[in-house]
């Protein structure tokens, strides 16, 4: 077999079962489980999750697999259906691009279906996100502007890790796992652009998680019963790699890269592309006491490259929007917001009936900056009415690998997500479960907890 990105994860991954995984890693893929899972269930009692589960309730009903935050579904359905109410809020991690939402949904439902131990589950959500992360390493520095390809990374990436977890569940030798990948690569979704940051209705929230999800367990079935699929999708002169950036790293598919010892994860229910500028003006307003009519003008300087996602020319007009709509998102942050919250886009419409929020929307500018590199930089200047000018820049927003997020903020923060939708005794049975997932030795309780709703 000649050797190709796709095979040489696959050697990884066979690697994997026979080494002994830091307990670094081990830890942050349970939090990993945990995030994501409060997010999912965050989302459950949305009306659009509600159209999605009687959506696909017609068309591949099943009651096999968990729902977070209501019944059983199909392995496929429920799949789809937690990683979509995953990502509405837009809180799920951002580690290699949002490996998380599609990976998790896509191993606990076939972890689930195949009666698979905690253990189990717990690795295959690592060696899901270390593929993923592989891929998204070795060609994100070189990225081509999204208005120049029009479609997002994400939903490549995501589908070839998630096919790497359920290659792990489903015990896949070594060649089947080469066609998993391969197979979850070529049947990937488009993931537009236009969808996530142009006028993509209530449809977005699939394509990071949901779609990928799909894939990866259609693919890692597939390899199973001897399907074979594309080895050089990622870098031939046609492939993935050529499509979306101008050159790629051989080096980030060494074994050694382990992207979960630097998580990125959201404090934020936004675009991640906002965050370094959002705790920026939050500090600025909480340290000098800035007071909304004060502000005269904001600047703010961002990468070049996220332009096109958050840089908005009218007000938001669905939820979706306002969530990648930055002069939106950071006049709450001007107005003394610390974090974003979900009611921000989901009551975007009350929220911007509040005339502070109407007048600093109106007074913030957003210009690309050629230094800045990576989304995580931001550069603020705030103009006051009386004062001299406020300044500030940041690379390290909370959440991101040099600022993250400790385990008690995680775990408040899926207690917050959680408890409206389960109650609060089985939000925190889950959270024990969740951080416990090793031990378990089957997915029962953790099922039970998941799916219940309070009475």
């Amino acid at each position: 077999m000649t050797q190709t990105p796709i095979t040489q994860l696959a050697d990884f991954l066979e690697d994997l079962r026979h080494v002994a995984i830091p307990d670094n890693i081990t830890f942050q893929a349970r939090l990993c489980l945990l995030d994501t899972i409060g997010c999912m269930i965050a989302g459950a009692g949305t009306e659009d999750s509600k159209r999605l589960l009687r959506a696909e309730t017609v068309t591949n009903p099943g009651n096999i697999c968990s729902v977070a935050g209501g019944g059983r579904h199909s392995l496929l359905g429920a799949a789809r259906i937690n990683a979509y109410q995953g990502d509405i809020f837009e809180l799920n991690d951002l580690i290699a691009g949002h490996a998380s939402i599609g990976i998790v949904a896509a191993a606990l439902s076939l972890a689930q279906a195949r009666k698979a131990s905690g253990k189990t589950l717990q690795m295959a959500i690592i060696a899901g996100i270390e593929t993923s992360s592989r891929v998204y390493n070795a060609f994100y520095p070189y990225q081509k502007p999204l208005d120049e390809v029009g479609i997002v990374s994400v939903g490549m990436v995501s589908s070839i890790g998630a096919a790497a977890a359920c290659a792990h569940i489903l015990d896949l030798n070594t060649i089947q796992t080469t066609n998993a990948l391969a197979i979850a690569a070529g049947w990937a979704n488009w993931c537009p652009a236009e969808v996530i940051f142009g006028d993509g209705g209530s449809a977005k929230p699939m394509l990071f998680g949901g779609l990928p999800a799909a894939s990866g367990i259609t693919a890692a079935l597939a390899a199973a019963e001897g399907l074979t699929g594309p080895h050089n999708i990622l870098t031939s002169d046609k492939g993935f790699f050529a499509t979306v950036a101008t050159q790629w790293n051989e080096d980030a598919f060494r074994p050694d890269n382990w992207a979960l010892a630097a998580p990125r994860r959201k404090l934020h229910a936004c675009c991640g592309y906002i965050h370094s500028a959002y705790d920026s003006i939050e500090k600025l307003v909480a340290t000098t006491a800035l007071a909304p009519s004060n502000v005269a003008s904001v600047t703010v300087e961002v990468p070049v490259y996220t332009l096109p996602a958050i840089r908005k020319p009218a007000l938001p007009s669905t939820p979706n929007e306002a969530r990648f709509h930055m002069q939106y998102m950071l006049a709450h942050a001007l107005a003394g917001a610390e974090v974003v919250t979900p009611e921000m886009s989901n009551d975007f419409v009350a929220e911007f009936a509040r005339p502070e929020i109407q007048d600093l929307t109106a007074r913030v500018s957003v210009i690309g900056a050629a230094d800045l590199t990576h989304y995580h930089q931001s550069r603020v200047t705030i103009n006051r009415k009386s004062g001299a000018p406020l300044t500030a820049a940041n690379a390290a927003p909370r959440g991101s690998a040099q600022n993250p997020l400790s385990e008690a903020a995680l775990i408040s923060k899926f207690t917050g997500l959680s408890t409206p939708v389960l109650g609060a005794d089985r939000t925190a049975r889950l959270a024990s479960l969740c951080l416990g997932v090793e031990r378990l030795t089957t997915l029962r309780d953790f099922r039970t907890l998941m799916e219940a709703k309070p009475s």
